[in-house]
């Protein structure tokens, strides 16, 4: 989001409401370092904070992944990375939503399995995936 200059596209669109969903999947594949993500984390809501003062701004996490229990080149799985930024949310007391356990808790409901709503990468929702983390979602909003 930082080196792709997604943030300034946003700004520019003076949106009310921003739901960002945390990139933590590519940093877990990039192996990026704990550090380095909470920094990111920080820069791009500062930037959001200072040029969208009235904006409300949420957090999600990213949906569950395959192979999330998997070590990067770093020794670091796909949790240790949701863990990191939710220090960094709750420290800087942030809006936040772990959709991640939302949609694991409504697959267990719905007596499904994570391949169920996932693409054959293993990592992005398919039609049925985002319909669940929809429903997550407007959960949450009500």
């Amino acid at each position: 989001m930082l080196k792709g200059k997604k943030i300034e596209a946003v700004i520019q669109d003076d949106p009310n409401l921003i739901i960002f969903e945390n990139s933590l999947i590519n940093n877990h594949y990039q192996s990026l370092s704990l550090e380095q993500t909470k920094k990111d984390l920080e820069s791009i809501m500062k930037k959001l904070q200072k040029e969208l003062p009235n904006a409300k701004i949420l957090i999600i996490s990213p949906s569950p992944v395959a192979n999330g229990k998997t070590e990067n080149s770093l020794g670091l799985n796909y949790l240790d990375y949701i863990h990191a930024s939710e220090q960094v949310i709750n420290t800087n007391k942030w809006t936040y939503l772990n959709s991640k356990e939302g949609i694991e808790k409504k697959l267990k409901e719905k007596n499904m399995r994570l391949a169920d709503i996932l693409t054959n990468d293993n990592i992005h929702p398919n039609d049925q995936g985002h319909y669940i983390w929809f429903e997550v979602m407007q959960e949450y909003f009500k």
